[in-house]
């Protein structure tokens, strides 16, 4: 195993590589960042020259030619968003996902009033499925290996790669928290270590239902988002996201350590 790291997008991403030589690792890793950097220069709300800064800059009934990346995401961000019936929502400010107007066959956006966006709570997961490509195609053709977006996210293949829950509900619960994966996307997030930083975006306020969710997806971008979304969602809500995405969701509970005793902190839902 090889293993290289790069920092990009606030982070620290790795690339976890099972090849028959270091030369090779290093060339697939460093492809891999270099997707990342152009990823984010295209991403970026904080890019002047972005997609993201583009779109910001429409008025009602113009429109803008984007990346093929850009509508990529954006298609991930409608499903996450339908399906959690809006808990996820790229746009800020106004909330208003559905002002954007999205031709993917030709690359081209348009809005119906000003529309901003913030890909932080999936673009990390989206550079995972991005770098997948790089790993398995035709010029590496690698198919065990681990990609790390700074422990938030983690997409694998091969393996089995065991990954789980850590922080102090590893130890609180006692359910199995631990999966080994041979393909998918581990993600988590919560209020562990930046406190009450998610915003639940149809209440509009920094309080979320959950205190952590994990989600298990097919791709690194829907488990980044749903993640995100779950934390606000209802148990109702979570096994509808659950099946329409494909995915596994756990939850914890807000609750104080003597409650442990009468039920279990974290919850299952698939």
């Amino acid at each position: 195993m090889f293993r290289h790291h790069h920092k990009a997008m606030d982070t620290e991403f790795a690339v976890v590589v099972n090849a028959a030589d270091e030369s090779i690792a290093a060339s697939a890793a460093q492809a891999c960042f270099d997707r990342i950097d152009a990823l984010e220069l295209t991403l970026s709300k904080f890019n002047d020259t972005s997609d993201v800064a583009v779109i910001k800059g429409l008025s009602p009934g113009e429109i803008a030619v984007v990346s093929r990346e850009t509508v990529d995401i954006l298609i991930v961000c409608a499903q996450v968003c339908a399906a959690t019936a809006g808990a996820f929502d790229p746009t800020t400010d106004r909330r208003n996902f559905a002002d954007l107007v999205i031709d993917t066959e030709h690359c081209r956006v348009s809005v119906k009033g000003e529309v901003s966006l913030d890909f932080g709570g999936i673009g990390k997961g989206f550079a995972l499925d991005e770098c997948r490509k790089i790993l398995e195609g035709e010029q590496f053709d690698l198919h065990d290996w681990l990609l790390d977006a700074g422990t938030s996210t983690v997409l694998v293949s091969g393996g089995p790669w065991p990954l789980g829950v850590g922080g102090p509900f590893k130890d609180r619960t006692r359910i199995p928290v631990v999966e080994k994966l041979t393909k998918g996307a581990l993600s988590g997030s919560g209020t562990e270590i930046q406190g009450e930083h998610i915003w639940d975006v149809r209440r509009g306020v920094k309080n979320t239902r959950w205190e952590q969710s994990w989600a298990i997806a097919p791709n690194g971008a829907i488990a980044d988002a749903l993640t995100t979304a779950a934390l606000s969602l209802s148990p109702s809500e979570l096994h509808s996201a659950a099946d329409a995405l494909n995915a596994r969701i756990l939850v914890a509970r807000r609750q104080s350590k003597w409650m442990d005793r009468f039920r279990d902190p974290l919850v299952w839902f698939a």
